[in-house]
């Protein structure tokens, strides 16, 4: 009997899911195809999954080649591309590159970050998820992004703190991995001075 009960929490899950993702994409304004950052730098203030708040400006991002992957555990492009950031993060980390990924779920507070803790166990994440709140919290939360259509959205920041890129992402496609990954490389052997 509890195999139905996870069954229908599962499909309820997937068209709130569906629904919080349609309203994500109605609500927020569109003049372009692709998102953009109003401002050089992309500011955030949002806690971690232990509930401690992490700033843009914290001293662990300061001369990092940072991708801010914003993303959703309901949405499956989000997490079919999440094997490929894994990847980046595992490849370039030491070279001063950071995964920031801020997930917009439509729990309250402690129930949305249990089950991102969860989620990023099982999928074996390990680098930085922050809890941007709720879909309905994404104007707030990050209030320089604009015209998002949809998640996954990725950002590109370089290690001066400046947002060179602002994207759709797809999910996972070689083709956008490869991208990735030669954006990456281009940004690690820039210098700052």
């Amino acid at each position: 009997m509890s195999g139905i009960g996870d069954n229908v929490r599962g499909i309820s899950r997937l068209l709130s899911g569906l629904a919080v993702g349609f309203t994500l994409t109605v609500a927020l304004p569109a003049a372009g195809k692709q998102p953009i950052v109003e401002d050089e730098r992309l500011e955030f203030r949002l806690p971690d999954l232990e509930g401690q708040l992490v700033n843009s400006t914290d001293s662990r991002f300061a001369g990092k080649v940072i991708l801010v992957d914003l993303w959703a555990t309901w949405c499956p492009p989000c997490i079919s591309g999440i094997p490929t950031l894994v990847d980046v993060q595992k490849k370039y980390g030491e070279r001063g590159f950071v995964i920031v990924a801020i997930a917009f779920e439509t729990e309250d507070s402690e129930t949305r970050r249990t089950r991102l803790r969860d989620f990023v166990a099982k999928h074996g994440i390990d680098y930085l998820v922050l809890d941007g709140g709720s879909p309905e919290d994404f104007e707030g939360a990050l209030p320089a992004v604009k015209n998002v259509k949809g998640l996954p959205v990725e950002i590109l920041v370089d290690r001066t703190g400046r947002v060179r890129s602002a994207r759709n992402g797809y999910g996972f496609k070689k083709k956008w991995a490869d991208r990735l990954r030669q954006e990456i490389e281009g940004l690690l052997r820039e210098t700052t001075d």
